[in-house]
């Protein structure tokens, strides 16, 4: 009955099995990280979309809206190597699962084989019958022990290749149906593939155009220019003092409380409490990465943060130490995160700017016409903390946004809640 090899056949069947659903749940995970990094993209190009449409009267707002269009080709273009991805990643788990399959009906075959022969085996030497000579015509009664677990053995193993046999045929079935979905499902990247390429073209000829005009408006945008980065160079220098001179009262503070006092105790000092209090605050923060409100309803990113050439003066580049958002809903501004405001200060060109520490980290809030808060307060996540102003190069509501950790600069894009 070759029961010793089937034996060890068994194992190795269970064996593969495991290694195919630990291989496809891993395709699966990269497959969805693939998906939610898609739906993102194609959440912000439609954001980006709505920006153009409000915008695409104002002459005033033509760089805005290059940069945007600009932003828009590369989240379409990484969208489109983000979706080829997920073809790949769906042609290579078609490939699995076809060879998962071919496996699982080569093993079903053998099974149904073994099992069939077993049976075939059984029927002709009556083995009902022969069970019990084959236990009287022991030698003794170890032997008939032996035999009588042998016999045992046997039926358990019948029925074990009669139930890998019911999970095979059900495991092919699933696979077969799994097939024709993910077949569909490719079939439907390829077509959102085309469309998305077709786009990308239309927005490129926009782009081209968006910069025809810009060169035909240079001298009134190299004026822009200059005024623009004035104001950054007022904002970045305000932003600084107010940052430097907190942390630097900060530092006194812990070094006058740090003398020594005649009455001693056992209660924590004033410095490891604010320092304690301080770490706290930072880590809080910093766990929130990804997940900060947003400082204005339903805003929308017109510039993004680093640096980024002048699309017309090619030696000039553009820095931006964070974020610009329209206000597309009102004008009201939120606090990102609880924390206590460090101190505000008006900025021309940028008008009221607000800023709130968060232990080690300082959310920027600036181009506010109206601040509803006062240096020293404390402000909860979500709080209005005033009202956003409106550009002074094209009249639309905006709020600029930076973040720092002590005097870095970072990325406000990052943090706020996707």
């Amino acid at each position: 009955m070759h029961f010793s090899k089937r034996k060890k056949e068994t194992p190795y069947l269970i064996f593969t099995l495991v290694l195919c659903i630990f291989s496809i749940v891993l395709t699966a995970q990269n497959r969805q990280d693939l998906t939610q990094k898609r739906q993102n993209l194609l959440k912000e190009i439609n954001s980006a979309a709505k920006l153009l449409n409000a915008t695409k009267q104002d002459k005033k707002a033509a760089l805005d809206q290059y940069y945007t269009i600009q932003r828009q080709v590369e989240q379409r273009e990484e969208l489109i190597v983000t979706i080829q991805q997920e073809i790949e990643f769906f042609n290579q788990s078609l490939d699995r699962t076809t060879g998962a399959i071919n496996d699982l009906q080569e093993d079903m075959n053998r099974l149904e084989l073994e099992y069939g022969e077993m049976a075939r085996q059984a029927y002709r030497n009556k083995m009902n019958d022969n069970r019990l000579l084959f236990l009287f015509s022991a030698e003794g009664f170890s032997d008939g022990l032996k035999r009588w677990r042998y016999i045992q053995q046997y039926d358990d193993y019948r029925k074990k290749q009669a139930s890998l046999i019911i999970e095979t045929r059900a495991s092919l079935s699933e696979k077969l149906n799994g097939i024709e979905i993910k077949q569909a499902e490719l079939e439907a990247l390829l077509a959102t593939a085309e469309s998305q390429q077709q786009l990308l073209q239309k927005e490129l000829v926009h782009k081209n155009s968006l910069l025809k005009n810009l060169k035909a408006d240079e001298s009134r945008i190299s004026r822009l220019i200059n005024k623009k980065r004035a104001a950054h160079r007022k904002l970045s220098t305000a932003i600084e003092h107010i940052i430097t001179k907190e942390i630097k009262s900060r530092v006194g503070n812990d070094r006058i409380n740090a003398r020594p006092i005649a009455k001693s105790n056992n209660t924590a000092s004033p410095t490891a409490k604010d320092s304690s209090s301080i770490a706290v605050s930072s880590t809080a923060f910093r766990r929130q990465k990804g997940k900060l409100t947003w400082p204005v309803k339903n805003g929308l990113i017109t510039r993004h943060f680093g640096k980024q050439k002048h699309p017309i003066h090619k030696q000039v580049e553009i820095t931006n130490n964070g974020i610009d958002i329209r206000a597309t809903v009102n004008n009201l501004v939120a606090a990102v995160y609880d924390g206590q405001v460090a101190g505000t200060q008006y900025v021309p060109g940028y008008q009221h700017t607000l800023i709130i520490q968060h232990g080690n980290y300082y959310s920027v809030y600036s181009n506010l016409e109206k601040v509803n808060v006062k240096k020293g307060d404390k402000v909860r996540n979500g709080q209005l903390i005033g009202t956003a102003g409106k550009n002074s190069q094209n009249d639309k509501l905006e709020v600029h946004l930076e973040l720092w950790k002590g005097k870095q600069r970072m990325n406000p894009a990052v943090w706020l809640t996707r």
